[in-house]
């Protein structure tokens, strides 16, 4: 993809806006209705551990025998989950009074049923080792707090997790407070097509990883970056695509930052986003393929005082602005086609 994306000409720039402007438009106005369900369930199925529903109470099951029942969702979830090391499956979903503790070894399948955070904390939270899963989880994070958060946990792998409201979608970080700290990081993390939508703050941030992988990135009306980097070194970026994040702002679409080092992006759609693609702070060796940026509220690609950043091929109808040695941005500024 990476590859691709190097060598694409404006044509097939504007190709890739015909394709996209479809989905543009229905993102804005049409939001999955599993969203406004406070309680769902996936196909009934029976899996050694798992959390499932019997009348109005939650039963959870481990190494195939029933342990217990109660009316807190939450309670079923922490229960089952334990001190990990296994695989659980989440067949119904409802609203979470409280926190729910990941834990080592922990995979967790939630079959696309719906969370809604009742309460203010992180939806899902680790500060630990890690080796952690997590696969098609519906959140809708409508109150303050964070929707996943991991600290000093490597090998995290999160697919097909979509966030609606709250703070930051999902964040990643090498300490809970201090992850700025020379020495300090995570490994081996994996950000599969996930998709933020109408947060307060970001939607993806990293901070103190080495050994990072996002594909399908989407954000959507959130208040600051759709997706931040910081003090991240080796990654690789698929798409990420950005609509109306911190516009007006100072954030970005995309940003980069605090000593970021060696991240290759493939492409990047920015559209009415505070500035598109952002980089600064002792950022150098990063690459972005291709860039598509829009109708932005600030400079459309950014790059400040780095060193060897560079934007290989794109558009934008909102400026350029490079310096730094052995930066530059070989993109249109006569708008995109």
């Amino acid at each position: 993809m990476a590859a691709f994306a190097a060598i694409v000409s404006f044509a097939a720039c504007s190709k890739s806006k015909d394709l996209q402007d479809s989905s543009l438009t229905k993102d804005k106005t049409d939001l999955s209705s599993s969203r406004d369900s406070t309680k769902s369930a996936a196909t009934v199925e029976s899996y050694p551990n798992e959390v499932r529903a019997s009348g109005s109470n939650f039963i959870w099951r481990i190494n195939n025998v029933d342990q217990g029942s109660t009316s807190s969702l939450a309670t079923a979830l922490n229960n089952v989950i334990g001190t990990g090391n296994r695989e659980v499956h989440i067949l119904i979903g409802g609203t979470l009074g409280q926190q729910i503790n990941l834990q080592p070894g922990l995979t967790l399948r939630c079959h696309n049923v719906s969370f809604k955070k009742g309460h203010t904390g992180n939806g899902f939270f680790r500060d630990g080792s890690g080796g952690i899963k997590i696969y098609d989880m519906i959140l809708d994070n409508s109150t303050a707090g964070m929707g996943i958060r991991t600290s000093r946990a490597s090998d995290i792998y999160i697919e097909n997790v979509r966030i609606y409201g709250g703070g930051i979608g999902i964040r990643i970080d090498s300490h809970p407070s201090r992850p700025y700290e020379d020495g300090r990081w995570v490994k081996n993390i994996h950000i599969q097509d996930c998709r933020f939508e109408n947060g307060s703050s970001h939607g993806l941030e990293t901070y103190g990883v080495d050994g990072f992988k996002g594909y399908g990135i989407v954000a959507r009306n959130m208040g600051e970056c759709g997706v931040l980097l910081n003090k991240t070194i080796n990654g690789t970026l698929g798409t990420v695509n950005a609509y109306r994040c911190s516009n007006g702002g100072g954030y970005a679409g995309l940003r980069l930052a605090n000593d970021c080092s060696n991240v290759t992006t493939s492409m990047l759609i920015a559209e009415e986003c505070g500035r598109g693609y952002f980089v600064l702070t002792g950022t150098n060796n990063c690459r972005l393929d291709n860039a598509r940026i829009t109708n932005g509220t600030g400079i459309g690609v950014w790059l400040e005082n780095v060193v060897n950043c560079s934007v290989l091929a794109g558009c934008t109808n909102d400026g350029v602005a490079v310096t730094g040695s052995g930066s530059y941005a070989n993109v249109s500024t006569n708008g995109c086609p």
